[in-house]
């Protein structure tokens, strides 16, 4: 018996078994309705400072670099709160596609 044959049976096995394990739906656990409420307010305070970071970061220090003659380091400084608003709202994605939701 070759190793691409014990990969094959192996497969085989697991495409059996994947019929035999039970996959239940998430349910979110009664009680923990405040988890919920914490990460909506967390996500809205986040959106919050990344366009407060937006403004300030975009509005003030980018004209003040340029009238410097700095606005090459100005650029950086944008992306990062653009960044973080990617971040916050592709979270609850990411953990849904994770999770298998």
């Amino acid at each position: 018996m070759s190793v691409i044959d014990v990969f094959h049976a192996a497969a085989d096995t697991a495409v059996n078994l994947a019929g035999v394990i039970p996959d239940p739906d998430p349910v979110q656990p009664p009680g923990t309705e405040g988890v919920t409420i914490i990460l909506s307010w967390l996500k809205w305070i986040g959106y919050v400072v990344v366009v407060g970071g937006a403004i300030i970061v975009g509005g003030i220090l980018i004209a003040v670099s340029f009238r410097r003659g700095e606005g090459h380091d100005a650029l950086p400084k944008i992306l990062w709160p653009m960044a973080g608003a990617i971040v916050i709202g592709g979270g609850a994605a990411l953990v849904g596609i994770l999770a298998g939701a």
